[in-house]
């Protein structure tokens, strides 16, 4: 079974020698540079977008040519996180962050995982104004932030690089949803202040057409099933929305609708109307706000690099936030690199991954948290 990750968005190589990098592996350099606690170098194979075998050094080869490195995660992936986190440190390396003779490039870290309105928070945070628990407790960081992003925070911290907290807040993205574009209009110039200008650019039709097709193939059927044998932990699960990466969004993060009740009911579904447009509409938010902070982090540094990580549908096929990038900075050099949890991380499918992305990484099934994350209470039962 293979599952891709169709939203938000939305993701290693220890074998040895020159085989491990004909089959899209690390380098003998890339493994002594790759961080050892968890190792996930075992866990995933890198490929260009039309499927040849590549290596995350080719990755990091490309990085020197581009402003702008978009990375579409799985958000319950620990192992497309490792992935971001080794990227982001070879990132810094490439560039001289944090060495005496200073920094060759002007470096910021994008996260969709944090929302504008806390730049400020996040800053203090970065300075060493505030602790890191009035960072946590004020900047409304994701609930897995320790796991899967902290280290590349911390990681900037130490190198004394920006940290961009890329995404419209979600209490804007929400009334979008509920309401359509055109309600923005009705809040205040600071919060505004928060956004993209207004008039955000609309979607493109290939947006669109990706959007419409993703709506029309999620099924309604039961998020979390019980499993028929203890321990069988993907039993019976939905094979369309559910898919990894795309759960939160789809619920209530990336899809404020459903946060709102103005999702359809469960089990009715529903594709067209305010409630798709909204939607997409609602999408294209997100995908402008963070777009525009990449930009003006890049319009403010000269030279600079930017790595934004974010959900897989954002940057997918090189629509959404990439060509929301080229709207507010046309000429802006992006490298896109899509991940995709897959049941043999080393077959590359032609119809599922090829144009997917600049670069395409498949990584281990399963290792994804998903079921754990989101179908699990804190006492192992179902949620």
């Amino acid at each position: 079974m293979k599952r891709s990750v169709l939203l938000f968005a939305l993701p290693a190589f220890l074998l040895l020698g020159s085989v491990a990098a004909a089959r899209g592996g690390i380098s003998a350099q890339d493994t002594a540079a790759a961080p050892r606690d968890p190792d996930y170098s075992n866990h995933f194979r890198v490929f260009t977008g039309d499927g040849e075998p590549a290596s995350l050094e080719d990755i990091v080869q490309a990085m020197a040519n581009v402003d702008a490195v978009l990375i579409g995660e799985i958000h319950t992936d620990p192992v497309g996180h490792w992935i971001e986190a080794e990227l982001f440190r070879r990132a810094l390396e490439l560039v001289g962050a944090g060495e005496e003779a200073g920094v060759l490039r002007p470096v910021g870290l994008s996260l969709e995982m944090f929302e504008r309105d806390v730049q400020g928070i996040v800053d203090e945070y970065l300075q060493d104004l505030i602790t890191e628990g009035q960072f946590k407790a004020s900047a409304r960081p994701w609930e897995y932030y320790d796991s899967d992003y902290r280290s590349m925070v911390e990681m900037a911290k130490e190198a004394g690089v920006s940290v961009l907290a890329a995404n419209a807040p979600r209490r804007y993205v929400n009334r979008v949803s509920r309401l359509g574009r055109d309600a923005l209009r009705d809040l205040s110039p600071r919060a505004r202040g928060a956004l993209p200008p207004l008039p955000y650019p609309p979607p493109t039709d290939a947006y669109r057409e990706e959007w419409n097709a993703l709506m029309a193939g999620m099924t309604m059927e039961q998020q979390c099933p019980v499993p028929e044998e203890e321990g069988a932990k993907k039993e019976g699960m939905e094979k369309g929305a559910e898919k990894a990466g795309m759960k939160k969004e789809v619920d209530a993060e990336a899809h404020p609708a459903a946060e709102a009740g103005d999702a359809p009911p469960a089990g009715m579904p529903s594709h067209g109307g305010s409630f798709m447009e909204n939607g997409l509409q609602a999408q294209t938010l997100w995908d402008a706000s963070m777009a525009y902070a990449i930009t003006t982090f890049l319009e403010l540094n000269p030279g600079g690099l930017v790595l934004h990580m974010v959900g897989g549908f954002h940057v997918m096929n090189f629509t959404g936030t990439p060509e929301k990038v080229q709207f507010y900075r046309p000429g802006t050099r992006s490298l896109v690199v899509h991940m995709d949890i897959a049941d043999d991380f080393n077959a590359f499918d032609p119809d599922e991954h090829t144009g997917r992305g600049d670069f395409v990484i498949l990584t281990d099934e399963s290792l994804d948290l998903n079921y754990e994350r989101n179908c699990v209470d804190v006492e192992g039962g179902p949620k």
